[in-house]
């Protein structure tokens, strides 16, 4: 079969094709706008720290220190204050030591070799924190009681969620009174404002349609004024919080520097510092023996020349002159003490820095105020900074007891007495007499007690009477005629009228004796039918 060339094409076809054509001109005109019109848009999403972050506290500073040309290394440990080596990397006299948690932990030996170090050119940075032992135990510091510094005392935490409590109700009444005064003066404007514009629509609108309510007013006017004060506050910086910048910083003057550097010391309290010095001084001044004289002389030209008197004056001008000498001594003290948030002493050819806080330089505050320049400032640039940070925190046995002492005593006494109640006994093995079998009657007398406790007696009596009806009425004794059948029952057995009555028809048998004495009856009434 042959097909003519000049055959024309089905107009099916025909528009198939145009309808695919003109659907793929359109899909094509929409991707060349769409990619014509397209804006690439590079935004930052802050994904939190980085691992290294999390894990390092101080790597914000390392990195700070390392861009400025000082090498910078942390270590959990306070190894290196003993060998004075890490990772065969040993501690050099122009290096710089920054102690994290380090109060309380220098012994005698470490804080001699850790002195002898900052004497012949060290740079030491250490603080007054350590949260795993505090401020409420017996010990003290070698460092800080050498250079006279009393670390500030712990609050409870009752007591610091107290005060935190009245700090918020009186930051949300300061806030809330310029913000209602604020409203009230928005709110008079804006209702003034509508009235007025109220009034010129109410004009025009036609008298069908209905008008605003007060309520509707006042609501409106709040929305408003609300929108207002958010536009007009200024937007808080990122690090508003944790820099604490709502209260003013802690100004602290270097010698170097011709204004003052500002710090972030509000998460600790300032420590006390006592000048030892002018102690001395005033110790000496205080204690001189002229003024005892004095009083002595004056006791022995009294008129009573007796010796016990003489001894009795002595006696009280001498305490009365102790008591003197330590008010005054107390009172020099007070005046030669100050409190502190950071300190700097010059040891031999190197230095101590002692500060309240050197969380400062962690990765969430070393950017706020002057605390990475500051750093910058106390370090020695020609060594190595150490980052030590301390984590030798007591063991869980030791924090348990020190928390629930009680508990674990009792637990323990507990546990004693167990273990005495679950232990072998001594003595000879008590052994338990075999005996032999018992005989039938003794378990007919054991099912019978169970049966009389549990209240189930008149079971038996039920199955014993049952019977003997059934024998009665095979000898044509209905049960509807008693008075026959016990007359029957009477001249076969020879029982009387009423025993057998009450064998056979009393119900309430709750003594022992007439339960069994109805037994026995029933039992003689079946043996003779």
């Amino acid at each position: 079969m042959t097909v003519s060339p000049n055959k024309k094409p089905e107009p099916g076809n025909v528009k198939i094709t145009l309808l695919v054509t003109l659907l793929a001109t359109i899909v094509g005109a929409l991707g060349y706008w769409w990619y014509t019109t397209l804006v690439w848009e590079e935004k930052e999403i802050d994904l939190g720290y980085s691992k290294e972050a999390l894990q390092n506290e101080f790597l914000a500073a390392e990195i700070f220190l390392r861009k400025h040309g000082i090498q910078a290394t942390t270590v959990k440990n306070l190894s290196l204050l003993t060998s004075h080596r890490w990772r065969n990397i040993e501690l050099g006299r122009d290096d710089t030591l920054v102690l994290i948690n380090a109060n309380k932990t220098l012994d005698e030996d470490r804080y001699d070799s850790l002195y002898e170090w900052v004497e012949s050119g060290g740079t030491l940075i250490t603080s007054t924190q350590n949260p795993f032992i505090g401020t409420h135990t017996n010990e003290e510091d070698l460092l800080l009681s050498d250079f006279g510094i009393t670390p500030a005392e712990e609050e409870s935490k009752e007591a610091k969620d107290l005060l935190d409590a009245i700090a918020d109700e009186l930051d949300e009444e300061k806030e809330d009174k310029p913000d209602n005064k604020e409203n009230k003066e928005k709110t008079g404007t804006t209702t003034e404002k509508s009235s007025g514009e109220e009034k010129s629509v109410n004009e025009e609108k036609p008298a069908g349609e209905e008008k605003p309510t007060d309520e509707e007013k006042s609501k409106s006017a709040d929305e408003q004024s609300k929108k207002a004060v958010k536009k007009d506050e200024p937007k808080k910086p990122e690090n508003y919080y944790r820099c604490n910048l709502a209260e003013p910083p802690t100004d602290i003057n270097f010698a170097d520097e011709t204004k003052p550097l500002h710090f972030d010391f509000s998460h600790e309290k300032p420590f006390t510092y006592h000048d030892n010095s002018s102690d001395e001084e005033t110790g000496e001044s205080v204690t001189s023996d002229d003024a005892i004289d004095d009083e002595s002389t004056d006791a022995t030209e009294s008129p009573h020349n007796s010796e016990d008197i003489d001894e009795a004056l002595n006696d009280e001008a001498l305490n009365d002159e102790s008591a003197i000498a330590e008010a005054s001594a107390t009172d020099a003290a007070i005046a030669s003490s100050k409190e502190a948030h950071l300190l700097f002493f010059e040891i031999g050819d190197g230095s101590v820095t002692i500060t309240s806080d050197n969380y400062i330089w962690t990765n969430r505050r070393i950017d706020c105020h002057d605390h990475a320049y500051a750093l910058w400032s106390l370090v020695n640039p020609n060594g190595r900074v150490w980052f030590l940070v301390n984590q030798d925190a007591p063991s869980l046995a030791a924090i348990i007891w020190t928390q629930a002492k009680y508990a674990v005593l009792a637990g323990l006494l507990a546990l004693v007495f167990w273990l005495w109640a679950s232990g072998s006994r001594f003595g000879p093995v008590f052994t338990v007499p075999q005996e032999g079998r018992r005989s039938l009657a003794e378990h007919i007398y054991a099912s019978a007690m169970l049966l009389w406790r549990k209240q189930q007696h008149p079971q038996l009596l039920a199955l014993l009477r049952a019977e003997i009806m059934e024998q009665l009425a095979q000898q044509m004794l209905p049960s509807e005629n008693a008075q026959q059948q016990i007359e029957y029952l009477h001249t076969l057995t020879g029982l009387s009228h009423s025993d057998i009555q009450h064998a056979l028809f009393t119900s309430n048998l709750t003594h022992p004796q007439e339960f069994t004495r109805a037994i026995a009856h029933l039992q003689i009434i079946r043996k003779y039918l």
